[in-house]
């Protein structure tokens, strides 16, 4: 039975929706949580202490212990990690939630959106994974959850979303291999859920309700609570979640096409067999992947 008894963790951007949910569920198997939220709004602007004390309130209610802590992620990932320290006086887990959405099409000041999106997205998952890092060694049981994303796959008018995403991606993969000898095992969610966020996105009503209907956060953090649990055995994976489904996530290569004296006219005369999606192989998991075939 997976248990935190013992365990702290920080759970970012936990004031509501998905982080909500996060939180709640690690304090009731036992965890004490840092229930970090800035207090924002979905596209990144203004501040309030009161979502994240809300679900503080709840948790010390239902019995449990936590703590708030309202430092943004792009600017004081180190003061998240103090508040663990200075509350619970160790750090086991780091769940990095905390995301904004401006929808954007690739047009007009672009890269001040890219900007606000990496440092949210990536540079807050990077920098309070750095900061905890030294506490999950000492832990010896230390957990990552990242949260990547299904859109990956591309969505419109989301280039500045995905591409900060794709980051977080490469971000748990790479950073799992260095997690491993230590200790520490670093993965990520690729969730689907109705939240605050999706109700204020630019999508249909009717599917804003379909969400909410069947697609509940509480659905995906229980992967969430596996993932970040001592009994967790994968290392380096994302897993897409959403309405009680789970599955892997995945990137690889297929057979392809291969030539010595490659010309720009083989490529085109052999596109179908560069795409061909029968002879697609997965990426193996960390311990398994032999790094010298990579690139080649």
């Amino acid at each position: 039975m997976v248990s935190f008894e013992g365990k702290v963790a920080i759970v970012t951007g936990a004031g509501r929706g998905l982080g909500a949910s996060h939180a709640k569920l690690l304090a009731s198997l036992g965890a004490s949580v840092v229930v970090n939220d800035l207090g924002g709004s979905a596209t990144g602007t203004g501040a309030s202490t009161a979502p994240a004390e809300e679900v503080v309130a709840e948790i010390i209610a239902a019995g449990g212990r936590a703590v708030a802590n309202f430092d943004s992620v792009s600017e004081n990932p180190e003061g998240i990690v103090a508040s663990a320290i200075d509350a619970f006086g160790k750090l086991d887990v780091v769940v990095n939630n905390a995301g904004i959405n401006q929808a954007h099409a690739f047009e007009g000041d672009i890269m001040a959106s890219i900007r606000k999106h990496m440092e949210v997205h990536f540079y807050g998952t990077a920098g309070v994974t750095a900061a905890a890092w030294p506490h999950l060694i000492a832990s010896g049981e230390g957990r990552v959850v990242n949260t990547t994303s299904p859109t990956l796959v591309g969505f419109p008018e989301q280039t500045p979303y995905v591409s900060a995403k794709g980051a977080i991606l490469a971000f748990t993969r790479t950073l799992a291999f260095e997690g491993a000898p230590l200790g520490i095992k670093i993965n990520a969610i690729a969730p689907t859920a109705a939240s605050r966020m999706s109700d204020e996105a630019d999508l249909p009503e009717d599917f804003k309700q379909f969400m909410r209907d069947n697609l509940p956060a509480s659905l995906v953090s229980p992967v969430v609570a596996y993932l970040a649990s001592a009994g967790c055995a994968i290392n380096g994976e994302v897993l897409e979640t959403q309405g009680g489904a789970v599955k892997r996530f995945v990137l690889g290569l297929n057979g392809g096409y291969a030539n010595t004296e490659l010309t720009a006219d083989l490529v085109g005369e052999h596109i179908a067999e560069i795409l061909d999606a029968s002879t697609h192989v997965p990426f193996a998991t960390i311990d398994q992947q032999d790094l010298s075939a990579v690139g080649k």
